[in-house]
C-alpha cells in the first residue's frame, strides 16, 4: 500500500507534463511556415497583428552554440524550439530576451540527430503567434 502512495504523486506529475506538452502543440505546433533562403541574413514575415523577422547567427550545426534572434517590435514573450519532422528531439525550448535594441536573442545548441538527419525546423512563438522555419545544417 505504501508503494501506491509513493508512486501516486509521480503518476500525477507525469500526466500533468503530458497534458502541458500536448497543449503546447508538441514538437511541431501549427502556425505560419516561412521559407527563408538565408537565415544568416534573416527573413521577414507578417504574423497576425505584427511584422517580425528571424535569423540564426554563427556556425549553425549540432552541438555548437549559435544565436537565434527575432525582431518583433512590441513583443513581450518570444520562445524558440528546434524540432525535426516526424522525430522527437526532446524538450529544448529557449526563451529569447530583448537586448538594448529590442531584438530578442538567445544562445542555443542543437542536439545531435543519431540518424544523421540535418532537416530542422525552428518553431518560434511570439506572444502566442506561431512561426515555423525549416532549415538544414552542416554536420
Amino acid at each position: 500500500m505504501r508503494v501506491i502512495w509513493t508512486a501516486l504523486p509521480l503518476l500525477i506529475l507525469a500526466i500533468a507534463a503530458a497534458a502541458l506538452w500536448r497543449d503546447r502543440g508538441g514538437p511541431q505546433a501549427a502556425g505560419t511556415t516561412l521559407t527563408c533562403a538565408d537565415l544568416a541574413k534573416g527573413c521577414a514575415v507578417h504574423l497576425p497583428g505584427r511584422a517580425a523577422s528571424i535569423g540564426l547567427g554563427g556556425d549553425v550545426r549540432p552541438l555548437k552554440p549559435f544565436q537565434v534572434w527575432v525582431k518583433a517590435p512590441g513583443a513581450h514573450s518570444v520562445q524558440a524550439q528546434f524540432t525535426m519532422p516526424g522525430m522527437d528531439m526532446g524538450f529544448n525550448i529557449y526563451t529569447l530576451h530583448a537586448d538594448a535594441d529590442g531584438v530578442f536573442r538567445s544562445s542555443v545548441t542543437l542536439p545531435m540527430c543519431v540518424s544523421g538527419r540535418r532537416d530542422w525546423i525552428v518553431a518560434v512563438d511570439i506572444d502566442g503567434a506561431k512561426l515555423n522555419v525549416p532549415f538544414s545544417t552542416d554536420l
